[in-house]
Formats: structure tokens, sequence, C-alpha cells
């Protein structure tokens, strides 16, 4: 069984992999695609943070220790306050993805007869 961890290690991997693959100039179908991706790769991370944010929030600090000395109770609550701004930085950022992927779809290429 593949683990959470493991399939976002896999999609780092195809992000650094997509980012090398990125030397030529892009072309408008492909900016539309891949902006495409992109803008459901982000809606689906903020859908992961917010499940993250969830289940911190049902953790039993009696449960944790937190190796600075301080309550368990501070750090989780941190975690779950940083996760829950990640995801609203996602959806932001999702929200900009759409637009510019519809932006995008609208654009159609001139073509000049000889």
């Amino acid at each position: 069984m593949t683990t959470i961890a493991q399939h976002l290690d896999a999609a780092a991997e195809n992000i650094r992999q997509a980012n090398h693959a990125s030397r030529e100039p892009v072309t408008r179908p492909d900016a539309y695609a891949v902006v495409g991706s992109l803008a459901e790769l982000v809606h689906r991370l903020s859908q992961l943070l917010d499940y993250l944010a969830r289940g911190l929030g049902c953790a039993d600090p009696a449960d944790h220790y937190d190796d600075r000395g301080h309550d368990p109770i501070g750090a989780l609550l941190a975690a779950q306050d940083d996760l829950r701004a990640a995801d609203a930085a996602a959806r932001t950022l999702a929200g900009h993805l759409d637009h510019a992927h519809n932006h995008l779809g609208h654009l159609g290429r001139r073509i000049t007869e000889d």
C-alpha cells in the first residue's frame, strides 16, 4: 500500500521533471494544458491540506511530546494553523490558475494565407 507521503514524493519528482522539461518557449496550446493541469493539482492540494489540518485537530496531545520542551498542544495548534493558512493560499492560487486557464482558452492563433 502506498502512503500519502510516497504519493507526494512521486508528485514532487514529476514537478521537478516538468521544470527540467521546460527549456523551449511555450506555445499557447501547451500553456493552456499546463495551466489546466496546475489548476487541478492545486485544487487537489487544497483538499489534502484541509484533510491534514482536520486530522491534527483530532490528535491527542497526551500521545505526543515536543522535543523543545514545550507543551505539544502548541506545536499541534501551530501546525494546524499553518496548514489552514497554506490551504487558504492554495485556494487563492487555484483561483488565479483557473482565471489564467480561462483566458488562455479564449486565445486562438491567427493564420495568414500565403
